[in-house]
């Protein structure tokens, strides 16, 4: 609105320089006036005037809507009408037309994916066809991210008209795996193939969606969501519960089994895709089944601890996970000994532990290493407080420890407000501490390698036991 008010100005001051001095001279009158009141074009001015108050005034207490009465309000979701460009671009070698009946006739139209030329293949996709019932064009434009490879799902009918809608689905070329995609339905509208807008973008998406909020330095909470077609049904899920996921690798806490909630969505008269009644499913490995009264997630897996240890003067084989590495532990005088590991670039690497009676586990920490290293979990049989992590170096040039940061402590204790922890290794070479709740419950956190020499906890879950020093009676709450 500024542009186009400068625009008039422009323009009213440009007209209004042309107007001269002799243009405003007073005009000589040639007949005599009579009375404005008696003059019939003052009558028929007043009648039409009185006839437009009249008018207004009914109009005002019934009329039909008008465009800006059932336009969307600023924060409803509104459609976007494609821009008539791209008829001399190129389908791109690898999209597949799509072939559904647009216009309810019976008869499949052929559409086809036209590609924006860019360098980066990340243009426009005008999308086109002719419909079967006119001969006429029916097109639309869409960013899906990518214009390589564009090819459609299963249609569907989600306005129930009998004519079907197209399903094509965004791509994050960039993002990694997880990253979040969504679909992009398109209804044939007067001619156009117009985007449906969702009421909830963020629930219809597909892949790791972040809880806002939930950032840390070490990790986030995400929502693992999905969306297919079932039949002629647009459906998407969205775990009820949200999993920590590491910043610095790629550790996602997921559980193998996991409750969702499901949507049904259907588009409406404004072109606005909305979610239906919740459900709910159960995601198992491989597979999805029907929730029931008992359904929950899976546990954190933390009820099974190493106990196999070695000592002072004692070597053994580490269960690494097939790496070949031996650790031994010499006993130097002190009490607390010096870690002695063997193997592929280890041969003779040495670590002077910081444990009072220290005890080497058997099982080594294989989640926090990331790669074929050797790793070792060494806890005191005196101190139940003291714990250390130590690996192999990334250049295997030596042995280091592995430094615990950020909020949770690692070993065996009472935090500053009063909450007992305990940390332990678990049989699957997992390093996890529990937090007491106030409930009697138990909050578990995983440990991961967030830095070459540092290590951080996530949280995973909770749990309740019926005692925390045996973590087998670990059990639902």
């Amino acid at each position: 609105m500024s542009e186009m008010e400068d625009r008039l100005r422009a323009a009213l001051s440009a007209r209004a320089e042309l107007v001269q001095p002799e243009h405003l001279a007073p005009l000589a009158t040639a007949t005599p006036l009579r009375p404005r009141w008696r003059s019939p074009w003052v009558l028929l001015a007043t009648a039409a005037a009185v006839l437009l108050v009249l008018g207004v005034v009914l109009q005002g207490l019934a009329r039909d809507p008008r465009s800006d009465d059932v336009a969307p309000r600023p924060d409803e979701p509104r459609l976007e009408l494609p821009q008539d460009v791209g008829r001399d671009w190129e389908p791109d070698d690898l999209s597949e037309p799509a072939r559904l009946d647009l216009d309810g006739d019976g008869t499949k139209e052929k559409v086809e994916f036209l590609a924006e030329p860019a360098e980066e293949h990340d243009g426009r996709t005008r999308v086109q066809t002719t419909l079967s019932s006119t001969g006429e064009e029916a097109f639309g434009l869409v960013e899906l991210g990518t214009t390589i490879g564009v090819a459609a799902l299963d249609p569907i009918d989600a306005d129930s008209d009998g004519d079907q809608e197209l399903v094509l689905y965004t791509t994050d070329v960039d993002g990694g795996p997880g990253a979040p995609f969504e679909p992009v339905v398109l209804d044939l509208r007067d001619g156009l193939l117009v985007r449906a807008v969702p009421e909830d973008p963020e629930l219809l998406a597909s892949g790791h969606v972040v809880v806002p909020g939930s950032e840390t330095e070490h990790y986030d909470r995400v929502h693992v969501q999905t969306f297919r077609v079932e039949g002629a049904t647009l459906v998407s899920t969205r775990s009820v519960n949200a999993f920590a996921r590491s910043a610095g690798s790629m550790t996602m806490l997921v559980p193998e089994t996991y409750v969702m909630d499901t949507y049904e969505w259907t588009l409406d008269d404004q072109g606005v895709l909305r979610a239906g009644e919740q459900g709910c499913l159960v995601h198992v490995p491989e597979a999805t089944k029907p929730c029931d009264a008992d359904s929950a997630d899976d546990l954190p897996y933390v009820t099974d601890e190493s106990t196999n240890t070695i000592g002072l003067g004692e070597q053994v084989a580490l269960d690494d996970g097939g790496l070949g590495y031996r650790a031994r532990v010499e006993d130097d005088g002190d009490g607390l000994g010096t870690l002695v590991v063997d193997g592929p670039g280890a041969d003779g690497s040495v670590y002077a532990l910081n444990v009072p009676d220290p005890q080497v586990h058997v099982v080594s920490p294989g989640y926090l290493v990331g790669y074929d290293a050797a790793s070792v979990v060494a806890t005191s049989a005196s101190d139940p407080a003291a714990m250390e992590v130590v690996v192999q170096t990334d250049d295997q040039a030596g042995l280091v420890r592995l430094r615990p940061v950020g909020d949770i402590a690692l070993g065996t204790g009472t935090t500053d407000d009063g909450r007992a922890y305990r940390s332990w290794l678990t049989g699957a070479g997992v390093v996890v501490t529990a937090v007491a709740g106030d409930d009697g419950s138990w909050e578990t956190w995983h440990w991961v390698r967030v830095g070459d020499t540092e290590m951080a906890a996530l949280p995973w879950g909770t749990i309740c036991f019926d005692d925390v020093e045996d973590p087998a009676t670990g059990h639902a709450c």
